[in-house]
């Protein structure tokens, strides 16, 4: 007589899930082998289609228009530039005036309709820019973009005044912080489907975009890096669409959005070394100023056909404002450990999956 000619039920079992497990795996390490193997394929012979490369920028060439030359002495070197909210026939710019910050606010002639003396500011200021916050109220953030070089810089928020009179507006100061040395800025710009203020720098060949945190809070905001643009800022600014249109040495180039290409560039016979840049309340033009004192500012026409941005991604539309903490840009990304880690990760699931559901099974039988 053979020693297992007879088997009590519980051995019986426990045999019979053996043997069932035993297949699982043997059929799993098939399903993942072959995952590896379809990952791994090698590329598409020579005449299947190829994958579209994005369109080039389109170049468009412009004539400069004389727009306004600023008449009030206190203003000598305009510093940045942007089209109100609350006042979209006008202009805010700063100046200074016995060394003092000022905020300036002019007519599409040119004309000083206020000028606003900025309680609690130190220092010069360099930027402007303006952004909703989720109320819905309009605020200018200015700053020393120069001040980015020891790794840290200040920017103030002040109101959108209501009403064009003049005198004292106080301010409202955020620290921020870039993650990785010191950087001096070249443009100060806010998103307005986003509510989010970013600040790229000058650099002599390249520009780097950094993100401040949806919320800003009293602490110290750490800026994100967002990307590398392979061109040099000068300035920037949204346009109401969200489009991006930064100045850089020679032109004008206009992305799509933050995150997207250049889709056109704009060259003009102007001078792009002054500080003062914008876009207009309909987007359908940039304004300029030339470099030195008492500057000519210039008008130049966007080329029509720009396609907007796309609608922002969900849970991305933070507003700023003055608490919480700061929001995370990850980084584009493939597949985690490209084709060949992505399919073991397949055959690993596939292994679980047909390993529990054979035990399940034989469970069941026994």
């Amino acid at each position: 007589m053979r020693k297992n000619a007879t088997r009590s039920p519980a051995e019986m079992d426990v045999t019979t899930v053996r043997a069932h497990s035993s297949r699982a795996l043997r059929l799993a390490a098939g399903g993942a082998a072959a995952a590896l193997v379809i990952s791994a394929a090698p590329p598409a012979p020579a005449g299947a289609a190829p994958t579209p490369k994005p369109s080039p920028a389109v170049t468009s060439t412009v004539t400069a228009a004389a727009a306004f030359r600023p008449a009030d002495p206190r203003l000598t070197t305009p510093a940045g530039l942007v089209a109100g909210f609350v006042h979209p026939e006008i202009w805010w710019t700063i100046g200074s005036a016995s060394g003092h910050p000022l905020l300036f606010a002019l007519d599409t002639r040119g004309r000083t309709r206020a000028a606003y003396t900025l309680t609690g500011v130190t220092g010069g200021l360099d930027a402007i820019t303006i952004v909703k916050n989720g109320s819905g109220q309009s605020g200018l953030f200015v700053g020393n973009l120069g001040q980015g070089r020891a790794g840290s810089l200040t920017l103030y928020r002040v109101p959108e005044p209501s009403a064009l009179s003049g005198g004292a507006l106080q301010v409202k100061p955020f620290k921020v912080r870039y993650p990785d040395g010191g950087h001096q800025g070249g443009a100060l710009l806010a998103d307005p489907a986003e509510s989010r203020v970013y600040i790229i720098t000058r650099d002599a060949t390249a520009a780097a975009v950094f993100a401040l945190p949806g919320v800003l809070g009293p602490q110290v905001n750490a800026l994100t890096r967002l990307r590398t643009l392979a061109f040099p800022v000068r300035g920037g600014e949204f346009t109401r669409d969200g489009r991006v249109v930064l100045k850089t040495t020679r032109d004008v180039r206009v992305l799509t959005g933050i995150r997207e290409r250049v889709g056109q560039v704009v060259r003009a016979a102007v001078r792009m070394g002054g500080a003062a840049f914008a876009v207009t309340s309909d987007g359908k033009r940039v304004v300029l100023a030339d470099p030195g004192p008492k500057p000519l500012f210039r008008s130049l026409t966007l080329p029509t056909g720009t396609q907007s941005a796309a609608a922002p991604k969900p849970g991305s539309t933070l507003p700023v404002g003055d608490q919480s903490s700061p929001v995370s840009f990850p980084s584009e990304s493939g597949p985690p450990g490209g084709l060949l880690g992505t399919g073991a990760l397949v055959g690993l699931v596939l292994l679980g999956l047909l390993g529990g559901a054979f035990y399940v099974r034989g469970r069941r039988h026994g």
